[in-house]
């Protein structure tokens, strides 16, 4: 990002309005990133970094133009790796080191492609193919101690493309601020049609990308170009409209949260009222005008440092959370204070050295060797990183869990429930029954207990680490998992499709997690098995917090119960996550309204709870605990959320609906194991991986086979 509010080495024109107000943005973003609830909308304060940038990276490239009648484009590239490269460079190799201690060694290389990524000044794309969403990326596992760098990416692609764009319109000279003027208020429009579009079409790829982003870089271009006509405009109402903007900023600051559909229209807020306060400073400003707060000496000395602590203060939140758990408000705080530390530092060691250097300032071909070689050092770190071998297993090797029961055919219950085909023919179903589940999990039990004496990751555990993040359900590679954006229906159709017996498996992806075993029994028994899910969506009818899927799950929810009662299905297995931030109260309410609509629509509606959480990503606390897996097993207080699932039992005995608990699945009377044998339990905190779900098997059979037959 720009910085700071002097745009040149050698412009004698320093703004202090628009030093205070980078300071002002920074300040907003790490209260964001600290968590601090008042300031839920502090990342606007990124949006306010576009627009100062806009507007001075345009101004000089103006100047230049007046004063040579061109632009130097190795002159213009040359400074800006001056300026940008040298502390990027050093904060993205000093993160990497650190991570080497400080992440789990599963983060270690998702880090280092970001790395190579933030070296290539593409890491925007990266995060807007990976992430679902931009503050679900801070939540779960541990973020990317780098996911901040996507801004400085879109202004790295900004300098690659506006200078030229300038460039290309200097040969008319008596038109030219004229044509630049039009130029820019076409390229804002567009973008801002993009961004409104992709905001609700593709939420990730409008936050991360330029497209989406340009015009809030061209509303500062425009508030630059437009510099001569504004002083037409008195001060004191020039003052007046600035401070209509502060409160423009202040507002969206405190107000937005993830709920809010961002960046779209409502980016508008922040990005017009920080061109106000612009509008409102230089020499000429009025005594009353935000730049007389602006201007505090506070405010300057953390606006001149606020590139490097928006660089140093992600990482050190980051990386002190992944290495020593959730931490309070004042350890947030210190690691904030360690950050402005560092910031200080890099500013008087690295940055002033290297923008003062006469030597590397003399030539621009000094200026693009030096970026060079700083991007490529950035390129070689992260490649390093990437190909050093990471352990993530202790090399010994463990059991398949089994039951160890014998059913009525005499056959043992082997390690991922019952077998669909042996020697390529099918089975005879096995008989159970309602009967046989108090010894199923009695039995089940055992092997949750042996679960618990498990101290080393075994190298043949299904899934393996390394192959973790990629474990889904096959409803996922078939389409049948609604996506954030998505509010089309996408049912899917398993097992004998032409069969008189149907059951429709409806939720969001803890549904979809137990597509498996329902997919065996389907198969096995002859009956269809249709798949309605959707990501993030609850069957419960209550609010979500998430502007997207506020807008989708609705309407998809009405497609569901409209789809299901066109097929009247003989059972619907309604189930669901219940990490929602609704209240018990809430949870009973929407579940009622849902069930309700439900319950005429089939003779039979099962509702399964939902399964015990783990007490943390089990991919990164067991790659930092190898030989220690027992601290990543989780109480069973902890891992059960009873308000929701007693709110789900009741709900359901008053509908005439079945409740089955899968809280004893999971967890003995005190403890839930992370591991048992070789299988892995869960793939993230709440959801089971495909092994797991096969494991229970058994118990879903003897569940759903006695209540479909009416027992």
């Amino acid at each position: 990002m720009e910085q700071p509010g002097r745009i040149d080495d050698d412009d004698d024109e320093f703004r202090p309005d628009v030093e205070g107000l980078r300071a002002i943005a920074v300040i907003a973003v790490i209260l964001f990133h600290a968590r601090i609830a008042r300031f839920a909308g502090g990342f606007v304060g990124v949006d306010v970094f576009f627009v100062l940038s806009g507007f001075l990276i345009t101004r000089l490239l103006l100047r230049e133009v007046a004063s040579t009648g061109t632009i130097s484009l190795p002159r213009f590239w040359a400074r800006r790796a001056r300026r940008l490269l040298p502390a990027s460079c050093v904060v993205v190799v000093v993160t990497v080191i650190a991570s080497q201690v400080l992440l789990s060694p599963i983060a270690q290389r998702p880090l280092a492609t970001d790395a190579v990524a933030a070296g290539g000044f593409v890491i925007n794309f990266v995060f807007a193919a990976r992430l679902g969403d931009y503050f679900a990326s801070q939540l779960g596992r541990t973020p990317s101690p780098l996911l901040h760098f996507w801004s400085l990416a879109v202004e790295e692609q900004f300098y690659l493309f506006w200078p030229l764009a300038l460039l290309g319109l200097h040969r008319r000279p008596r038109r030219y601020r004229r044509l630049v003027t039009v130029m820019m208020i076409v390229v804002a429009i567009a973008s801002f049609v993009t961004c409104v579009w992709m905001t609700r079409t593709h939420p990730t790829g409008a936050f991360y990308l330029l497209p989406a982003r340009m015009w809030e870089l061209a509303v500062g271009g425009l508030v630059a170009v437009a510099g001569p006509a504004w002083r037409l405009v008195s001060p004191t109402a020039r003052a007046i409209a600035a401070w209509v903007g502060v409160a423009g900023v202040a507002t969206a600051v405190v107000t937005f949260d993830s709920s809010v559909a961002f960046p779209g229209s409502a980016a508008l807020l922040p990005v017009l009222g920080t061109a106000l306060i612009i509008v409102s400073g230089g020499p000429d400003a009025a005594s009353f005008a935000p730049i007389a707060v602006l201007r505090h000496q506070s405010l300057q000395w953390i606006g001149r440092r606020s590139y490097a602590i928006y660089l140093w203060h992600w990482p050190a939140l980051v990386l002190a959370e992944a290495k020593w758990g959730p931490l309070s408000l004042a350890q947030r705080f210190m690691a904030i204070a360690v950050a402005i530390g560092l910031a200080a530092m890099s500013l008087r060691l690295v940055e002033d050295p290297v923008r003062h250097s006469t030597w590397v300032a003399s030539s621009p071909r000094r200026g693009l060797a030096l970026g060079a070689s700083l991007c490529a050092t950035v390129l070689v770190v992260g490649a390093i990183s990437l190909a050093l071998p990471r352990r993530l297993d202790a090399g010994t090797v463990a059991a398949a869990p089994n039951l160890g029961l014998v059913t009525p055919t005499s056959t043992t219950i082997p390690a991922g429930g019952l077998p669909t085909a042996v020697g390529g023919r099918a089975t005879p179903a096995l008989p159970l029954t309602a009967a046989d589940l108090p010894g199923l999990l009695a039995a089940n039990k055992v092997v949750l207990e042996q679960g618990l004496t498990t101290t080393a990751v075994p190298s043949n555990m299904r899934p393996s680490l390394a192959k973790l993040f990629d474990d889904r359900p096959a409803v996922y590679g078939d389409g049948c998992v609604a996506i954030g954006v998505d509010d089309h229906l996408n049912p899917c159709r398993y097992g004998n499709t032409s069969s008189s017996i149907k059951i429709v498996l409806f939720g969001d992806s803890h549904a979809a997690q137990w597509f498996p075993p329902l997919q065996t029994i389907a198969a096995r028994n002859g009956f269809e098995l249709i798949v309605l899910a959707k990501g993030g969506c609850p069957a419960a009818t209550v609010s979500i917090p998430t502007a997207t899927l506020a807008r989708t799950c609705p309407i998809w929810r009405d497609k569901a119960v409209q789809f299901i009662a066109s097929e009247h299905p003989d059972l619907i297995i309604v189930t669901g996550s219940r990490h929602y931030p609704n209240t018990d109260q809430e949870w009973q309410t929407g579940f009622a309204t849902t069930l309700g609509r439900l319950k005429g629509l089939s003779p039979r509606l099962l509702v399964l709870g939902d399964n015990p959480a783990s007490r943390a990503d089990p991919a990164t606390c067991l790659s930092a605990h190898l030989t220690d897996v027992g601290a990543c097993d989780n109480t069973r207080a902890k891992a059960i959320e009873s308000g929701k699932l007693d709110a789900e039992r009741t709900v359901a005995a008053q509908d005439g609906a079945r409740f089955v608990d899968t809280s004893d699945w999971l967890c003995t009377d005190t403890q839930c194991p992370v591991i048992i044998g070789d299988i892995l339990m869960f793939r993230d905190i709440n959801h089971l991986t495909t092994i797991a779900a096969e494991w229970f098997t058994p118990m879903i059979d003897a569940v759903v086979m006695p209540y479909l037959h009416g027992t």
